[in-house]
């Protein structure tokens, strides 16, 4: 029987009680109580099957809406996959388009190894071939190849970063929330020569403006960091730290500034102020995008990370013979003692182990606490360091030289030798004139042979140990894209005596620390170049 059928046949045998579970009637069925029975049984029998026909139209309206539901998400589900894969594949080109763009731009072959930009590209096209379907690793793994088979042999130093990898590279912010100060020339050079960058009617030469203070231009931000958090771009120009613009200080100091700023007073200081740190820095840029000086509130990603800014500092004052003395807490890289020296004179001893953004202002308490403990020469030592942060290695020089003084050059990719270290608009003068021992060995590598060769072609020091490890080869960082990173070899570095330090090093006078007479004596022997 039909489904009409079957269902008349459930009203008719269940007259009575049955019609409790029925719906109210409409007003055509109630009629029919006046129709004869007969007559009355049809038409019901009609009217239950015409019903059933509605409700079978309307379950099947509600399938097909059901099914064209359904197919409007799988088909949006689709697009969406389709997309991401898009996305993806994109992201994917475009690390091997940066990668290939940044070395194509920026790479020297210092040492000659026979790099070829022909070859480069080549190695981009079938790169960008084999990626396919793939995810980030397949990306980044060909990138690494990618500069293995690109780049010379002879040159161990550019290569390709992990994200994780160039995370670890966060330690060298020199500002403390992950800005990257700079030069005018050193962003053109660095970022993009042909940038047009506010504040250049003020500035047609020169790093000064002039408004009055140094031009310094962000090179680059940090992703993630508390700079790019509050809005702070590529290429905008710092106007005022706290207020204060920056007149008569290089583009580190101007990054330490503001670290020392956000990182606070230390808990001495502290309770001397009765005042703490809030862990916020006040910043004024003149963005590039527009001209306009936005104001910034650079807030700290935590109160507790701030490069080893905590802590407990020793006293500075202490006048104890060979008690070892650390600052920033134990966590810098400066170390330093009064000790017995030859000839029954005070030696102080300063110990430096890597350049970073604490190196230059650690060395420079050191020294200070040392010449009040009546130091009668100083005794730099660098050996087993391997280098760090360039900026600061030439800050470290200028404690003991001035500003002046040439620190070193760099050879361009033209061969010409250019002085590229930012110099401060106001002299600074040497903090001491104290006879000065470097103690280096074949350990000492790039930023300290930077030092070393500074110190020792200025007549300033005398050098003692072994033969630096010669590395000479100038490397910039960049991010990008997907987090990772690449380090490139863009230049090297020569003496203000332009002794070529890569593969060279620096040589030393002595085997170990001369006497008093010894020192003069070298110091007077040397000539400036």
């Amino acid at each position: 029987a039909s489904l009409a059928a079957a269902l008349a046949l459930v009203v008719l045998s269940f007259p009575g009680p049955a019609a409790a579970f029925l719906p109210t009637p409409s007003p055509q069925t109630s009629q029919l109580k006046n129709l004869p029975k007969q007559k009355q049984q049809q038409t019901t029998t009609k009217t239950v099957r015409q019903g059933s026909r509605e409700r079978e139209q309307s379950v099947s309206t509600r399938g097909r809406e059901s099914d064209a539901q359904a197919q409007a998400q799988a088909q949006a589900a689709q697009a969406e996959a389709q997309a991401a894969t898009q996305a993806e594949a994109e992201a994917n080109d475009s690390v091997i388009q940066e990668v290939w763009e940044v070395v194509d731009q920026h790479f020297l072959d210092a040492r000659n190894g026979g790099y070829s930009r022909e070859r480069w590209s080549a190695l981009r096209d079938e790169s960008v071939g084999k990626l396919g379907r793939g995810d980030g690793d397949k990306a980044r793994k060909i990138a690494r190849q990618m500069i293995k088979r690109g780049i010379p042999k002879n040159d161990p130093y550019t290569r390709f970063l992990s994200p994780k990898e160039f995370s670890r590279l966060a330690k060298y912010d020199v500002s403390g929330v992950g800005l990257n100060l700079g030069t005018r020339e050193e962003y053109a050079s660095r970022v993009d020569a042909k940038a047009s960058l506010s504040g250049a009617k003020e500035a047609a030469s020169g790093s000064s403006g002039g408004d009055g203070f140094d031009q310094f231009f962000v090179l680059g931000v940090i992703k993630g960091s508390p700079s790019e958090v509050a809005g702070i771009h590529q290429g905008d120009r710092l106007v005022a730290i706290e207020g204060t613009r920056p007149k008569g200080i290089t583009p580190l100091q101007a990054s330490q500034r503001i670290r020392d700023t956000i990182s606070g007073p230390t808990p001495a200081e502290e309770a001397e102020t009765a005042s703490g740190s809030e862990g916020v820095v006040r910043l004024s840029f003149e963005r590039a995008s527009d001209g306009q000086v936005v104001a910034f509130e650079v807030r700290r990603q935590d109160a507790g990370a701030a490069g080893g800014e905590g802590g407990n500092r020793q006293n500075l004052l202490d006048r104890g013979v060979n008690a070892l003395n650390s600052l920033s807490g134990g966590s810098g890289p400066v170390e330093y003692r009064m000790r017995q020296g030859r000839g029954g004179l005070l030696e102080g001893y300063v110990s430096l182990k890597e350049f970073n953004a604490r190196s230059p202002k650690d060395v420079r308490q050191a020294v200070e606490a040392l010449d009040q403990q009546g130091a009668d020469y100083l005794v730099l030592d660098l050996r087993d360091n391997l280098g760090g942060l360039v900026p600061a290695g030439v800050e470290v020089s200028r404690l003991f030289l001035g500003s002046e003084a040439p620190v070193v050059y760099t050879v361009a990719s033209d061969g010409q030798l250019e002085d590229r270290v930012p110099h401060p608009a106001q002299y600074q003068p040497p903090m001491t004139d104290k006879p000065l021992v470097l103690l280096v060995n074949g350990s000492t590598a790039s930023a300290s042979e930077i030092v070393a060769g500074a110190l020792k072609d200025n007549c300033r020091a005398t050098l003692a140990g072994e033969t630096t490890f010669g590395k000479g080869l100038i490397q910039s960082v960049y991010e990008l894209s997907d987090g990772s990173g690449l380090i490139v070899t863009v230049g090297k570095y020569v003496t203000p005596a332009r002794v070529d330090i890569d593969r060279h090093g620096i040589s030393t006078s002595f085997k170990k620390i001369p006497s008093m007479e010894e020192m003069q004596s070298n110091i007077r022997a040397c000539r400036v170049k």
